[in-house]
């Protein structure tokens, strides 16, 4: 079954429907044992259905930070900035953040560490008027591209929120971007950070320091070809906060909600950037 075929199955069972929400508090305990608070946003399109860890927080906007690579590889690939899953992107022998950014990088592992120079990189070759169309393309959060092209996402204008980042990701899941299937499929493909005979996993990490920091963990789980659980969580690192912490209250969640098992496998879920 390909995707476009299942997602107008979804929509006939749904009978087009807007999807329920149900707020979930109880996922909060996952949050205070590692001090942090936090909103989760869980989609499970099978069920036609919302959960939510505080709405007001899943409404707010902040800095995408590293997940907004998603878009800018999507635009990348649909424009010819990033040629194919093949293409090299060379590293400049000059010092960076991370020991694995000193390479040479492609879509895949730029994606998988991510690395900031390489989407930097990307944005400055599709350009800001071509970056500002597919913005509102996309209608990606607010859509502000302050103070440049290689920085907007990282520490400049742009804002989004953990509902948006899970409709977008619902899209492109499922294939119904406004975009070529080919730049999906790379997309998805270069998402994959775990797979199962049961699942697989696809999911970015961002986070951003400055006035408001905000660490992010948005994905989703795919089972027999369908995604059954598109997540978007956020939050304020506290004092005490380490990068996996994402991980184990994510993982904790989607567990509480029968989407990952309660055991996870041995693979990391990904980089923290």
């Amino acid at each position: 079954m390909d995707r476009l075929t299942s997602s107008l199955m979804l929509l006939f069972a749904a009978g087009g429907a807007a999807a329920d929400t149900t707020i979930e508090p109880s996922w909060q305990r996952h949050f205070d044992a590692r001090g942090a608070r936090g909103t989760f946003v869980l989609l499970q399109p099978l069920q036609n259905r919302y959960t939510v860890l505080d709405t007001s927080r899943a409404k707010q906007r902040f800095l995408p930070a590293a997940t907004f690579e998603i878009a800018n590889a999507l635009v990348g690939l649909e424009v010819g900035s990033i040629a194919d899953e093949n293409a090299v992107f060379r590293w400049d022998g000059k010092p960076k953040l991370l020991p694995a950014w000193e390479r040479d990088q492609t879509l895949a592992t730029g994606m998988r560490d991510g690395v900031a120079w390489m989407f930097q990189e990307v944005a400055r070759r599709t350009g800001k008027p071509v970056l500002r169309e597919w913005l509102d393309r996309l209608d990606y959060g607010n859509r502000d591209m302050s103070p440049g092209v290689d920085q907007f996402w990282l520490q400049g204008g742009l804002r989004i929120s953990a509902r948006e980042q899970v409709e977008l990701l619902y899209q492109l899941a499922e294939g119904r971007l406004p975009m070529t299937q080919r730049a999906q499929r790379l997309v998805r493909q270069a998402l994959v950070v775990e797979r199962t005979r049961d699942y697989t996993l696809y999911a970015r990490t961002g986070t951003s320091g400055g006035k408001q920091p905000v660490a992010w963990w948005i994905g989703w789980v795919e089972k027999k070809g369908r995604p059954v659980g598109v997540f978007a969580m956020n939050y304020a690192p506290g004092a005490a906060s380490r990068p996996d912490d994402r991980f184990e209250i994510g993982r904790a969640i989607l567990a509480d909600a029968g989407v990952l098992p309660v055991t996870a496998p041995a693979a990391a879920a990904a980089p923290a950037s």
